[in-house]
């Protein structure tokens, strides 16, 4: 008899440790699939990060190029316009500098997190500054071309522009503002695993 239960026990153990096995198989599948989720995340973040960047680089010198020649605005005006995306720029290249996909698939998820509340602090100052500047930028630009050639046609075309680019930029942050925090949410789920 107790030959008999020696066996069912030995039975148990191997059973117990086949689904031991099993369980630890599935956590390192859930644990790639996670990384994979937060890693198409990470490349999105740093597309919108390029694209922002390639917008700007174009926009310097076309808007020195319209706001100087075509609308004959003063150099003052286009001045702070061109350092002004010039800050955006500088400041874009700080926000994301540190971010790299490859991090989360070499396990540093600690150092991810902590990135990505970075991205989402520094964008929220960036908005602190920005949204005052554009206001007054906007009257401003305003003030410049109520003298000028078309000045109702330039006015509506900028306004009609800043609204455009408003809409943009709020879809650009709240896009990555979200991303970010998926990512910050799936790296404490699998550090509670």
């Amino acid at each position: 008899m107790e030959n008999i239960n020696d066996i069912g026990l030995e039975q148990m153990k191997k059973q117990l440790s086949a689904l031991k096995s099993k369980l630890d198989k599935e956590t390192i599948v859930n644990d790639r699939l996670m990384r994979s989720i937060m890693n198409q995340k990470m490349k999105k973040i740093n597309r919108e990060r390029w694209i922002i960047s390639s917008i700007i680089l174009l926009g310097i010198p076309y808007c020195t190029w319209c706001f100087m020649f075509l609308l004959n605005m003063s150099v003052w005006f286009t001045v702070v316009t061109d350092v002004f995306m010039l800050v955006a720029l500088i400041y874009t290249y700080l926000m994301h500098k540190d971010i790299k996909a490859s991090e989360l698939m070499k396990g540093n998820l600690i150092e991810v997190s902590r990135k990505m509340i970075k991205i989402k602090r520094m964008q929220a100052n960036w908005l602190k500054f920005s949204i005052p500047f554009v206001v007054i930028w906007m009257a401003w630009f305003v003030i410049e071309n109520l003298n000028g050639i078309d000045a109702k046609y330039v006015i509506i075309g900028g306004s009609v522009g800043a609204v455009i680019g408003a809409i943009f930029g709020t879809m650009s942050y709240r896009r990555t503002r979200r991303m970010a925090t998926e990512v910050i949410q799936q790296i404490e789920e699998l550090n509670e695993n």
